[in-house]
């Protein structure tokens, strides 16, 4: 009598060695980058961004790097800190995931934070401008930042203004009572005050507030030359429509990088006339393509047309910074020759070359970060629906204008 059953636990076990053998085989054709990105709820433009940046990033690679293929495992954190530590847990513990990009927000990033400790995985994280994340994982070799704090803002915008105004200039300072606000008060505060700026005011807003003019009416009694802002892209737009209709009488009206962003130009108008900004990238701007890697990074005016053409849309800082950002972890796949996480990291520590961003080099920052990539910001001004740049002078294309009636 034939022993069937001995025949199928042998076939059994066949099976799984067979679909192991096949598992073992595509985890060596592939490298799995896990990314836990906001697609959905407040923050969803901040992910939705930076999200087309790594695609068109994905795609200039064909793909692949070397003879593996690239998998991203995209997972949305719905700008929920809860959603955020169950999908870094998921990616970290049940996928194992050696290499992570995104969150963005900074409240999303410092969600990720713990859940990030339990493995450690080599995170490139462009986003988050907080100073508290630099404070709790800047130190961390296999943390890589390649987008700028906000005391990076402070020191570029105090920086230039001082270029051009010279010092002595009065300014006052108006924040949300939200963590991006209150995060980057201290920042303002030490940076402007050091380029010689006299710090006369500080008015809180609430994150939402629809009426912010008693707090303008309160600026203009001061009648500062300088408006320092400390508000996100909605309660940006919502002063700088109430900024207009008030007439307020203050030259120069600071911001960070949101009045680059197209959506937000569309939605004041008008008002975004004089409003001053910093960034590394200018939509508009010139820069050649990189000597070492033109097939990854073309001249920027290529790299703007081919956005274009893909999305429909003009590409903005988190576009292109996702873009830089991915392609920098996948030529250190190329340069280390593997996937071996400190191969990797030691080749992202020694890269060095030019991108759409400008130099591509992780270093240390004042402030605690071990690896930290585009420090360097611009300064520019919107002119007659234009984004001028009047800082630093080797890049500047038009010069600061006080705004008209300002």
């Amino acid at each position: 009598m034939t022993n069937t059953t001995g025949l199928t636990r042998r076939n059994v076990v066949a099976g799984m060695l067979a679909t192991g053998a096949t598992s073992a085989a595509r985890a060596a054709e592939t490298v799995q980058i896990g990314m836990p990105i906001e697609l959905s709820g407040r923050f969803v433009s901040f992910g939705s961004a930076v999200k087309r940046g790594i695609d068109m990033a994905v795609d200039a690679f064909h793909g692949h790097v070397g003879n593996r293929k690239i998998e991203l495992l995209v997972r949305d954190v719905q700008s929920d800190a809860q959603v955020t530590v169950q999908v870094m847990n998921e990616l970290t513990k049940q996928n194992n995931v050696q290499f992570v990009i995104g969150p963005i927000s900074s409240a999303m990033v410092a969600a990720a934070i713990p859940a990030w400790r339990q493995t450690k995985p080599i995170w490139i994280c462009h986003g988050s401008t907080a100073p508290l994340t630099e404070e709790q994982v800047g130190n961390e070799p296999h943390f890589f930042h390649t987008f700028p704090y906000l005391y990076h803002y402070a020191a570029a915008m105090s920086e230039g203004l001082k270029s051009v105004l010279g010092g002595g200039k009065s300014a006052a300072i108006i924040y949300s009572d939200d963590a991006y606000g209150r995060a980057g008060l201290p920042a303002a505060r030490k940076y402007f005050t050091k380029a010689g700026f006299k710090i006369t005011d500080e008015q809180l807003v609430r994150s939402g507030a629809t009426d912010m003019n008693p707090v303008l009416q309160r600026i203009r009694i001061g009648r500062p030359e300088v408006l320092i802002v400390l508000l996100q892209t909605t309660d940006l737009a919502t002063l700088a429509k109430q900024v207009q209709i008030a007439n307020l009488d203050v030259p120069y009206l600071t911001d960070g990088t949101d009045i680059f962003i197209e959506e937000w130009q569309k939605t004041v108008g008008s008002a975004q006339e004089g409003w001053i900004g910093v960034s590394g990238y200018i939509p508009g701007m010139q820069r050649a393509a990189s000597k070492q890697r033109p097939d990854i990074f073309p001249a920027i005016g290529q790299w703007e047309s081919d956005f274009r053409a893909r999305y429909n849309v003009a590409p903005g800082y988190l576009d292109i910074g996702g873009y830089c950002a991915m392609s920098m972890l996948l030529l250190a796949f190329e340069k280390a020759g593997s996937v071996d996480q400190e191969s990797v990291a030691a080749a992202l520590k020694s890269l060095d070359v030019e991108t759409l961003l400008g130099r591509g080099h992780f270093a240390p920052t004042e402030s605690g970060t071990l690896n930290q990539a585009f420090q360097d910001l611009m300064v520019a001004q919107r002119q007659h629906d234009k984004s001028i740049i009047v800082f630093p002078a080797d890049v500047a294309d038009g010069r600061l204008v006080p705004r008209s009636g300002g």
